[in-house]
């Protein structure tokens, strides 16, 4: 879109049609179109008919509150810059506005400058915005790619016979590249090219095809050896004899060839592709892979049916990669939220302490001031809950190993804590067996994951629910463990979730339709502290609501023997 029309419109809504001139005459100097607009209105439909990138618009509008029409411009179209535009200088409307993320709140009388600064610095957000956008449906091209491609493999690695290959390769070619018309073709003894599966071809043509080496594009790409990529057939001088029509709707086509240790075996054809664009680069390199894989499928067919118990065992190792490659999606996405939630509210009560700081009482600053700190407070504790994480599994920490009590732990993390608990009314009882041995470890790494399992016990636990701690000595194989209970009375894993739990960036909840806690590090955390200290976490079965961890901490003794 940004190709098609490189200078965007800057849309003015005010219903006062002075304003509208005054404003039209600042920005004509912008070489943008100019729309105007006397009604907030219908801004929906506008926007689906122009390219708009910056919007003035005034609070205060006859017809319909001007807070309303930013709010619609946002849900509609994100990217675009809104700067809001009043009569009189209101602190409250100024936070509201901003908090539905206007650009800026302007008042009159404003100033030229005022005014073409605001605008361009709309401008320049659109754009970024807009490349933003671009990038990421770029990453989700190429992710789809790469989904088509593990499927592929996927295929070549378990069909029962090798036309049920072909046909289910062709199938996920189809639907993933979206195109009307794609055909497999391969290299017979008669030297001849025949379609050993088809899409969008009738069962007569798909059985009576025969292409000779220099007949048409398969036989075009069986004599070159190389693929053809033909954006426009009727512009394409290597084929003028060939009749577009109704076998290539949209005139565009690829086909690649299919090799078997360097020898042309075969070759895959599509045209028609439904979205109406002509085939690209990204298509060919797409098509150019799949036919690796099916070129290797043909090559190991055998092999892959002698070696299929191995396969399985390598398909369950690629689901464990895609899980965590699906955890750090999710932590991608929901980092992006967590740190830009405390920036922005960070930046905004700056901003509004800044903009009205002759208008704001004292304790109005100080209660931004507040809101800061706080939004700070959260943004590092996320920071560092991440490096320490990330710090511990690259096992670039300094250890400080020595034998130290439990109880010191358990003491300092509720004290820590204990006005959360005040807050949510929680019960706490704690259980520990007198004389318990020390265990062996890092003691502030040790707290630090002892925190995080009372940190969750507290987060995720009910209104009023129970806190209980239990310690005692346990032997296991013959050897001393601090066996150590965590339990909370709120939300119980479900059995799918026990697996992974511990895993590296996995959340209970759905970052889609539910906004889960953190961004699915403590657990991680706590892991990999407890499998260094050679001890071991895990769930408890319980027959009452509530989540219960596990804990098998060592001794100095118990440790040393481990170790050996």
């Amino acid at each position: 879109m940004a190709g098609q029309q490189p200078n965007p419109a800057i849309l003015l809504i005010d219903d006062v049609p002075l304003i509208l001139d005054l404003l039209e005459d600042i920005l004509e100097s912008l070489d943008c179109p100019i729309l105007r607009s006397e009604s907030g209105l219908g801004i929906t439909r506008m926007l689906d008919l122009e390219n708009v990138a910056v919007v003035f618009c005034d609070v205060s509008l006859p017809d319909i509150n001007g807070v309303n029409v930013l709010q619609m411009i946002k849900q509609h179209t994100p990217e675009i810059q809104v700067i809001m535009i009043s009569g009189q200088q209101d602190f409250d409307v100024a936070r509201q506005v901003l908090r539905e993320r206007a650009l800026d709140y302007l008042v009159k009388p404003f100033s030229q400058e005022e005014v073409l600064r605001v605008a361009k610095q709309g401008l320049s957000s659109y754009f970024q915005a807009v490349h933003q956008n671009e990038a990421r449906l770029e990453a989700q091209r190429r992710m789809a790619d790469l989904i088509l491609l593990k499927k592929v493999g996927e295929t070549a690695s378990s069909g029962n016979d090798l036309q049920e290959l072909f046909d289910q390769i062709l199938d996920s070619i189809v639907h993933s590249v979206g195109v009307g018309v794609a055909s497999l073709m391969l290299l017979k003894d008669d030297g001849l090219l025949h379609i050993a599966s088809a899409h969008g071809l009738s069962q007569d043509i798909a059985g009576s095809v025969r292409v000779a080496a220099g007949e048409g594009i398969s036989g075009h790409v069986m004599a070159t050896g190389e693929p053809v990529l033909v954006p426009n057939i009727d512009q394409d001088s290597r084929f003028k004899s060939l009749d577009g029509g109704q076998r290539y709707k949209n005139q565009s086509l690829l086909s690649v060839p299919i090799y078997v240790r360097d020898e042309m075996v075969g070759v895959i054809n599509v045209n028609n592709k439904i979205s109406g664009y002509p085939f690209d680069l990204e298509d060919q390199n797409l098509l150019v892979a799949i036919a690796n894989q099916v070129s290797l499928a043909m090559e190991n067919f055998e092999l892959v049916n002698n070696l299929r118990q191995q396969t399985l065992v390598l398909e369950h190792t690629n689901e464990d990669l895609v899980r965590v490659n699906r955890a750090r999606t999710r932590l991608v996405c929901n980092l992006s939220h967590e740190l830009k939630t405390p920036l922005t509210s960070i930046m905004g009560y700056i901003d509004l302490s800044l903009s009205f700081f002759n208008k704001l009482s004292e304790e109005e600053i100080k209660d931004n001031l507040l809101q800061v700190h706080g939004e700070g407070k959260r943004l590092e504790k996320l920071i560092t809950g991440m490096l320490r994480l990330f710090s511990i599994e690259s096992e670039r920490e300094v250890w400080r190993w020595k034998s130290f009590g439990v109880p010191w732990s358990i003491a300092d993390a509720f004290q820590y804590y204990s006005s959360k608990m005040g807050e949510r009314e929680l019960v706490t009882e704690i259980d520990i067996q007198e004389d318990l041995p020390e265990i062996y470890g890092d003691q502030e790494k040790f707290g630090m994951a002892f925190n995080s399992l009372i940190d969750n016990a507290v987060k995720f636990n009910r209104n009023g629910g129970l806190v209980r701690i239990k310690a005692e000595v346990r032997a296991f194989e013959s050897l001393d463990y601090i066996y150590l209970q965590v339990f909370n009375q709120g939300q119980t894993v479900p059995p799918r979730a026990h697996e992974t739990i511990f895993d590296s960036y996995t959340q209970l909840g759905d970052i889609d339709t539910e906004k889960p806690h953190g961004v699915g590090i403590g657990l991680a955390l706590v892991k990999v502290v407890v499998d260094r200290m050679k001890g071991d976490i895990f769930l408890e079965e319980l027959s009452e609501e509530g989540t219960c961890f596990g804990l098998m901490l060592p001794t100095e003794k118990t440790y040393n023997l481990l170790k050996n």
